[in-house]
């Protein structure tokens, strides 16, 4: 009876999106990723740093009627990279994604080298191949632009 005390009860979402396993203070983050603020018309749950006994801390996030595109996927395995998002349909898990930093990145991270290719009117897409992922270092595929996980955090 007394762990029922120390257990977070929230309510199961019908349609949308469980984010768990999200490193402690990126929740807010995430949100703000994702577009979601306080205009979104559907119930949005927030727990931050809860506990948790695979990371000592965690955050959640439970997005009611919003199903994650893999742009969106992509943008958060930056920020939650090991996090793990649940597509919920009728109150179920439908599918379930291991957040992982990928290899390559196009689109929606931007080149800090104001003189490259990328950041020129020309029809072009940004794109960058990871170096590392822990830390985080990127190299821009046109200008060799080495970029670190801190001057990324404006650029997401």
């Amino acid at each position: 009876m007394n762990e029922d005390k120390n257990k977070l009860i929230v309510r199961k979402i019908e349609n949308g999106t469980v984010i768990d396993r999200i490193p402690p203070g990126k929740a807010l983050r995430i949100l703000e990723v994702l577009g979601i603020d306080a205009n979104y018309p559907y119930t949005v749950a927030l727990a931050i740093r809860v506990l948790s006994k695979k990371m000592s801390l965690k955050d959640v996030v439970k997005i009611k009627g919003k199903e994650l595109t893999e742009n969106e996927v992509h943008k958060l395995s930056f920020i939650a990279p090991g996090a793990s998002v649940n597509i919920i349909q009728n109150f179920e898990v439908q599918r379930k994604i291991q957040l992982e930093i990928p290899d390559h990145v196009e689109e929606f991270i931007k080149c800090l080298n104001p003189n490259c290719v990328s950041n020129s009117h020309e029809p072009i897409t940004s794109s960058f191949d990871i170096i590392s992922k822990k830390p985080l270092i990127l190299r821009c595929i046109y200008c060799d632009r080495v970029m670190e996980d801190k001057y990324l955090s404006g650029k997401l």
